[in-house]
């Protein structure tokens, strides 16, 4: 009702007999007038099984709104005690300590009373006459019934710290992961996606039903099982990591991905899809999309290696960089080909790349493909680190090279492999981007 002030409590309309003669209202709710009075009066009922009294009361005012204001705290003791009721709560004592009445054994008081008394009983004898027989024992009690506390119910619960996040943090550091790499950035994602998933429920609250439901999600949107073993992996593995230093007990990750042969065959871009991205795809990419095409085609390295490039060395005159991070053997030389200096600033010195998110690039790189190049799902930016294994084998290198080139396992390399940069560099000039 328009009008109506907070804290309104209702009372019933005027209303009159017939001839105009108005009448008092009825007596409803907590506020009445009587007859006799121009004052407000509450009125506090409680059932008749607790034998409390009607509370009858002026409220000193004809004000109606002061009357309110007045009659507001008897009402909220009034409806506190009718919680408590509703409750159907009784007493609980507790017992602080058990004292005797009277002396055990055998006694006299004051008056010649004879006493008997036990730990439980008491006998009394005058006269020879037995007067009385009581028990012995007095009980210290405490009432420790628990009451409604207004004040405590109105003050709101802690909310649980929320320390998960720590937990990758520190899985991060303890793997060495830059914590501004590709990696750390999905792991994060991950993460966030995970606990937007369960509302935000805790990891040490999470069991393997809450796993199960988050990879039931990730096949609905139609992820492979390689990229949901993935996803996945971003979360058990920090759990895991935990679970060892002590820091958590379970993971709600363990074996939840049911395994299906569902991986999609890549291939490698042939000389027609080359011919046609450096036609009609590259002139319309961006800086960032154009300059990573060019390195993965004339490289073989990964989208991540690629992106992570802040410097550049020099070894008998020949231009290289240092990669990889993945694995022991990924961490390698690259020689830069001679078809892609133009492309480079003259001495590399700083990212090559303005975009700080690879994502964006990648995402860009992959539906300019779609676009200019090809619709086939087979064949993706990754594809270009196929086409150099496949043209390296064409050329007939040696296979020993071939995986120092792209950073696959190939026995102990040590530190960024085995062989001189003047051994890779032809070998890797002779990719090319066509």
């Amino acid at each position: 009702m328009e009008g109506r002030q907070e804290g309104w409590i209702p009372c019933p309309p005027r209303r009159r007999q017939r001839g105009g003669q108005r009448l008092m209202p009825k007596s409803v709710g907590y506020l009445y007038k009587k007859r006799d009075s121009t004052n407000w009066w509450i009125k506090l009922q409680y059932p008749a099984s607790t034998g409390r009294p009607m509370v009858r009361k002026s409220l000193g005012t004809a004000d109606r709104i002061e009357a309110e204001i007045i009659a507001l705290p008897m009402i909220q003791q009034h409806k506190r005690d009718l919680y408590f009721l509703r409750q159907n709560v009784t007493r609980k004592l507790q017992v602080g300590a058990v004292r005797t009445r009277y002396p055990l054994g055998d006694s006299t008081l004051a008056d010649g009373t004879k006493v008997f008394a036990t730990q439980m009983t008491a006998v009394l004898i005058r006269d020879g006459v037995l007067v009385a027989q009581e028990d012995n024992f007095l009980l210290d009690l405490t009432d420790v019934t628990r009451t409604f506390d207004p004040e405590e119910a109105a003050k709101p619960k802690p909310e649980p710290v929320d320390n998960d996040l720590a937990l990758l943090d520190e899985y991060l550091r303890f793997k060495g992961h830059d914590p501004e790499s590709a990696y750390a950035a999905e792991a994060r994602s991950t993460w966030a996606e995970f606990k937007a998933f369960t509302g935000g429920k805790l990891i040490k609250d999470c069991d393997r039903t809450n796993g199960r439901a988050y990879v039931a999600f990730l096949r609905g949107k139609d992820l492979k099982t390689a990229t949901v073993v993935k996803r996945v992996n971003f979360l058990a593995a920090p759990i895991n990591h935990a679970n060892e230093t002590g820091d958590l007990k379970g993971n709600p990750f363990f074996k939840v991905v049911d395994h299906k042969d569902d991986k999609l065959e890549r291939l490698c871009f042939d000389a027609d899809d080359m011919a046609l991205a450096n036609a009609h795809m590259l002139p319309k990419l961006g800086k960032d999309e154009r300059l990573m095409w060019l390195i993965l085609a004339a490289t073989g390295m990964r989208h991540s290696e690629a992106f992570a490039i802040r410097e550049e060395f020099r070894e008998d005159g020949i231009r290289y960089v240092r990669v990889g991070k993945k694995t022991d053997s990924s961490k390698r030389r690259v020689p830069l080909p001679d078809c892609l200096l133009p492309h480079l600033p003259a001495k590399i010195t700083g990212p090559l790349f303005e975009d700080p998110n690879l994502k964006n690039i990648s995402k860009n790189l992959l539906r300019a493909v779609r676009r200019g190049v090809t619709k086939d799902k087979r064949k993706v930016v990754y594809s270009l680190r196929h086409r150099v294994h496949t043209r390296l084998r064409e050329i007939g290198c040696p296979q020993d090279i071939q995986k120092e080139i792209v950073g696959h396992k190939n026995g102990d390399h040590g530190n960024y492999g085995t062989f001189a940069l003047r051994t890779l560099k032809p070998w890797i000039d002779q990719i090319g981007l066509a």
